[in-house]
């Protein structure tokens, strides 16, 4: 026996009937298109279908040692970070925790990344950045701008694990269009409801999804974009001066952010074609990934912590575009000092008005 096909009103959600050559809705009035009903549930389907992910396994590989340079393990006493760096880098201050002076040690190998971006801004282009952009907090701290603390800034190859997929997404949504218009009498308001869908393929490259537990995951999405132009093959020469952290997230626990990431990519892609309605909310969603590719790189960033009123200020430093990211104290004395100047200022501008209406 053949399964009997039904369909309920998109208006108000009730059971259509077949009358004449379309679908009636007896509770709100409305009339389908049989073709328009077949066309809808086969939308929604796809929209309300689960989402799937295919992601290949990924085989690190061991570092091999070809003499590019002299290579250390350097640990951190006080947060436990083991990052490894250039032999000849003296004593330096951890870039996690900034509290340490951390420990040399021998090289005992690490992961060989598959790619690099060198880093592009040195060590006092990255200072004037943060300086510049230290110039638009409001109410800084004289004592925050200790110039000895702020030297202490260091660059580090932050491991991100990269990933590159195919996707196929089909998403409904509701929308709402609404004109208003007015005569001499009332104001009035029409709502006209949408069900909109929208499916299609898009690809993504270098979605990176941070491969440290010790680096803040806001801050390193917040510190992008890069230019992977710049990638090159990695080689144990762009250590030279800089430390390297090692991943302790694998590719497998990556997974479940680059999911999240590309699917937010796509729905947000999407939703830039529902131009023209006045309220859209994304309903259901189904995202497909295929031809998953995993790739282990390391991105510059330079990184400074602070010090100031028993509290760590931590800031990060795209090492190739030079984008800021961090939270800057606020001195109190200059904030209440700012607003009784400026109260001042508008009481004695009032009297000035109260007193030459008066006269």
């Amino acid at each position: 026996m053949e399964t009997i096909q039904s369909y309920k009103c998109p208006c108000c959600g009730d059971a259509l009937t077949f009358l004449g050559e379309k679908l009636h809705c007896e509770s709100c009035g409305n009339d389908f298109a049989l073709e328009d009903m077949q066309h809808l549930n086969e939308a929604e389907g796809k929209a309300n279908s689960a989402s799937k992910y295919d992601w290949e396994h990924y085989e690190p590989r061991s570092y091999e040692d070809n003499s590019e340079i002299d290579l250390a393990n350097y640990n951190c006493p006080s947060c436990g970070a083991e990052i490894t760096g250039d032999d000849t880098l003296g004593s330096t201050v951890c870039p996690y925790c900034g509290q340490s002076t951390i420990v040399k040690g021998q090289f005992e190998g690490t992961l060989r990344p598959d790619y690099i971006i060198p880093f592009k801004i040195d060590k006092k282009a990255a200072l004037a950045y943060f300086e510049q952009d230290a110039k638009k907090a409001p109410f800084l701290p004289d004592a925050f701008k200790n110039k000895k603390k702020i030297e202490e800034m260091a660059g580090v190859y932050v491991p991100f694990w990269m990933f590159d997929c195919d996707c196929n997404a089909s998403i409904s949504y509701d929308a709402q269009r609404i004109t208003r218009w007015s005569d001499s009498n009332y104001d009035y308001s029409k709502t006209d409801y949408y069900t909109l869908f929208r499916s299609g393929r898009v690809g993504f490259t270098n979605i990176p999804v941070d491969g440290s537990k010790k680096a803040d995951d806001a801050y390193m999405e917040a510190v992008e974009p890069y230019n992977y132009e710049d990638a090159v093959e990695f080689s144990g020469v762009y250590l030279a001066g800089y430390l390297a952290d090692k991943y302790d997230v694998s590719a497998q626990e990556s997974i479940d952010r680059a999911n999240e990431r590309v699917t937010n990519s796509t729905i947000s892609l999407f939703s830039s074609t529902t131009a023209g309605y006045d309220i859209v909310m994304p309903k259901n969603s189904s995202v497909n990934f295929s031809n998953g590719k995993i790739r282990y790189s390391l991105l510059p960033v330079w990184m400074l912590n602070i010090k100031y009123m028993d509290k760590m200020y931590s800031f990060a430093i795209n090492g190739q575009t030079g984008k800021v990211v961090g939270e800057y104290p606020i001195d109190n004395g200059k904030k209440w000092s700012y607003f009784a100047k400026t109260a001042a200022i508008i009481y004695g501008a009032a009297a000035a008005i109260a007193w030459f209406l008066l006269h």
